[in-house]
Parts: structure tokens; C-alpha cells; sequence
């Protein structure tokens, strides 16, 4: 029996996203939340698709320049599309600032959500003090930077520390697959999430 659309996600992000490190099936925070949404019921796979969209090593910038292009390869007859995004740990872990860097989140999802509903997932932390100061703060003005454009935003950063988080880092960045796991739990949990996983009738 045919159908007449496709529910489609795409999660664009760096090495974090992809699920690097993340040595057990399903392997990676997105694939743990598109298998747990499932065993939710909020839908079924198939039909319903996800396309994890990380690559190690890019910025912010690097995604924004290539998302609409992998989105758009990607397109089929009844497809409904929705964008995530999360990023952020690449620029700052190089030495980038938080306030331009959320301006730079303000211009990305502002492109996305003219394209499909989006939704913008604050980076997770790291072990390393320095850097989780500067990601706490740009977690902070994204959130804001996404609220002045209606655009739901997650920022897990407080809750992941209190959750022991930065333990099942396995090199300083890359959380392991008991981390991934844990990431999927808390952005189900989260009533934006599920909004952003919803299936209209």
C-alpha cells in the first residue's frame, strides 16, 4: 500500500553528531533518539527516515555552507522535512568567542526555518574547564538568539553536568556510547523535542 508523504529529519553537526567514539549499536546520539522516539510510538521506521548529517571536525561555518545543498539531494516526492543542528563545540574548542558565535547561530537557523521547521541543539560539554565556560555562555545567547526567530531551542549543558556527563567523555570530546545514550534520553525528555519529532496526521 503507498503512502503520500515521507516524515524526513536531518541532523547536521560535527564528529559529536556523527558519533564518534561511539563504539555499540546504534551508535550515536542521533540514532539512540530516532530508535527511542520509535519505541515511544511517536512513529514508525520505516516510513519514518533520519539522516544523520555530521561531519568531524566542522564548524559552524562549514555546516551552514553545505547544509541546504545535502538537504536538497536528499529530496523526494512527499517528503516533510525537519532541520537540527548542533554545533558550536569545533569553533569554540579553536578558540572562538560566544557572542559572535550565536550571531552566527541567529543567521544559521534563520536560513533553516524559511526551508523547513528547525530546531537548534546547544553543544554538550566537555572536559576541559575552559572550553565548558565559553560553551555554557554561547549556550546561553544561543538560546536567545533562537527565541528572537521562533526557533526551539535545547540546551542540555546544566543538565549533563548534573547527570555526570563529562565521566563517559572517552578522549576529552567524544562521549562514549553510555554519553550518546545518555544525550538521547535527556533530548527526548524534552517537550521541544517531542514536538520536533511529532508526525501530524
Amino acid at each position: 500500500m503507498g503512502r503520500d508523504h515521507t516524515d524526513t529529519w536531518f541532523f547536521f553537526g560535527d564528529s559529536i553528531t556523527l558519533g564518534v567514539n561511539d563504539s555499540e549499536q546504534p551508535g550515536g546520539f542521533v540514532s539512540r533518539l530516532a530508535l527511542l522516539g520509535a519505541r515511544e510510538g511517536a512513529y514508525t521506521i520505516p516510513p519514518a527516515t533520519f539522516y544523520n548529517l555530521g561531519a568531524r571536525r566542522q564548524t559552524l561555518a562549514q555546516i551552514e555552507a553545505r547544509f541546504e545543498q545535502e538537504y536538497t539531494a536528499r529530496l523526494m516526492p512527499g517528503i516533510r522535512p525537519r532541520l537540527a543542528f548542533c554545533t558550536g563545540t569545533v569553533d569554540i574548542k579553536g578558540g572562538a568567542s560566544a557572542a559572535p558565535l550565536s550571531r552566527d547561530v541567529l543567521r544559521l537557523v534563520s536560513r533553516a526555518r524559511a526551508i523547513a521547521p528547525t530546531l537548534f541543539i546547544c553543544p554538550f560539554p566537555v572536559a576541559d574547564e575552559s572550553s565548558n565556560k565559553t560553551l555554557e555562555e554561547f549556550g546561553k545567547l544561543a538560546e536567545e538568539a533562537c527565541q528572537s526567530v521562533q526557533v526551539p531551542c535545547i540546551n542540555l549543558f546544566e543538565d549533563l553536568l548534573k547527570a555526570g556527563f563529562v565521566s563517559l567523555i572517552t578522549d576529552a570530546v567524544h562521549p562514549g556510547p553510555q554519553g550518546n545514550d545518555l544525550i538521547a534520553r535527556k533530548l527526548w525528555e524534552r517537550a521541544e523535542m517531542q514536538a520536533f519529532l511529532k508526525i501530524e496526521a
